[in-house]
């Protein structure tokens, strides 16, 4: 598995837009993982959460739960998602995804099985205490041909 460091190093170099937006990988668990993207750099004109940065860092935050657990050589794209936005973000944007152990190990071992796999995941931003955006996805994950 990935740290929180080398995986953060990876997003921003193979996907520029994640440092104009002062992305960061805050904290990294086997089935958690919670991003951060800046308040200033993602404002609309209403001074809230540009509602693309919050798709953007929830893609990120799903996208880098799941390649911090994947061999090297595998590919991972977004296949499909969805978000709601239920409350402004005024502020830094912060993304919590988690998948619990069942669902991750499945797509694992279906990943090394078959070559390939899919796996769904929600990502949340609170506003405060209350809930900001939900967002559903799901990732596709190839292995190298041998």
């Amino acid at each position: 598995m990935l740290s929180a460091g080398a995986l953060e190093r990876q997003i921003r170099q193979g996907i520029p837009i994640a440092t104009g937006m002062a992305f960061r990988v805050e904290a990294l668990s086997p089935g958690h993982i919670r991003v951060r993207g800046g308040g200033a750099e993602n404002v609309n004109v209403h001074g809230t959460a540009f509602a693309g940065s919050l798709y953007a860092v929830c893609t990120l935050a799903l996208w880098g739960l799941v390649r911090s657990r994947l061999p090297a050589d595998a590919t991972l794209v977004l296949a499909e998602a969805a978000i709601r936005y239920h409350r402004p973000v005024r502020g830094d944007i912060l993304a919590d995804c988690r998948i619990p152990a069942e669902p991750f190990d499945a797509f694992l071992a279906a990943l090394h099985a078959d070559g390939r796999a899919r796996l769904n995941g929600e990502v949340l931003v609170p506003s405060g205490e209350a809930l900001a955006a939900s967002y559903q996805g799901s990732v596709h994950a190839r292995l190298a041909p041998p």
